[in-house]
């Protein structure tokens, strides 16, 4: 299983190009073939990706991909059957090129409802400043998230560290469907807000929302639930 990770930061003041040393070792435990950092950066955010890969499958591939066009894909899982990848093909380099291609958020949501296997991704969709990530829906692979700095930063990682306190705890991401966050409007509206599309196979016409408010001195979240 791979290690992969993105570090993401709205306020100027927390930008780095380095994650923590002790997240940065758990992360290379679980890749010992190729490690890689990558950093991309707007006015309003910073995007700090790094993966770390053990080696399945066909050519080895050095993660975090990227594309002529600025997207970036992280991938931990196997494709068995669903999207065709011939023997001696590697299953990122093919996923990469089927997302990278596609057109609108229909198309994305219908490519990860094809693959079967266990999964987990992140992928950062240039154009429109996107972020998009989730896990199969048997969670088969891990992915993390941690929210800080009064909602100012967080970071998605297939393993966590050691924090203290409750309110500093790394959790699973919910293997309920693909989540997207609108980086580029997060500092405008002040809130982190999370919308989830369910997998395709258990309910089409559903979206949540998770707001994750940013005030000052205290933190908020909400769960808003919107039916098609």
């Amino acid at each position: 299983m791979c290690g992969i990770c993105c570090s993401v930061n709205f306020s100027a003041e927390h930008f780095s190009q380095d994650l923590k040393e002790d997240l940065l070792y758990n992360l290379k435990q679980r890749g010992p073939n190729s490690s890689k950092q990558l950093l991309k950066s707007d006015v309003n955010y910073q995007c700090l990706f790094s993966a770390h890969v053990l080696h399945l499958r066909g050519v080895l591939t050095t993660q975090p991909v990227e594309d002529e066009r600025g997207n970036v894909f992280l991938w931990n899982g196997e494709i068995f059957s669903g999207i065709k990848v011939e023997a001696g093909e590697n299953d990122t380099q093919i996923l990469f090129k089927y997302l990278s291609s596609c057109k609108n958020e229909s198309e994305i949501l219908s490519l990860f409802s094809e693959v079967q296997g266990p999964w987990s991704f992140i992928y950062y969709q240039a154009s429109s400043h996107y972020l998009w990530f989730g896990r199969d829906f048997f969670g088969r692979r891990s992915l993390l998230w941690h929210f800080s700095n009064l909602g100012k930063s967080f970071c998605l990682s297939s393993v966590g560290t050691q924090t203290s306190g409750l309110a500093n705890q790394w959790q699973e991401v919910p293997a309920s469907g693909l989540f997207r966050i609108d980086l580029k409007s997060t500092v405008i509206s002040r809130c982190i807000i999370l919308q989830l599309h369910f997998h395709v196979c258990i309910l089409a016409f559903q979206v949540y929302f998770y707001l994750y408010h940013i005030s000052e001195g205290s933190e908020q979240v909400q769960y808003l639930n919107k039916t098609f």
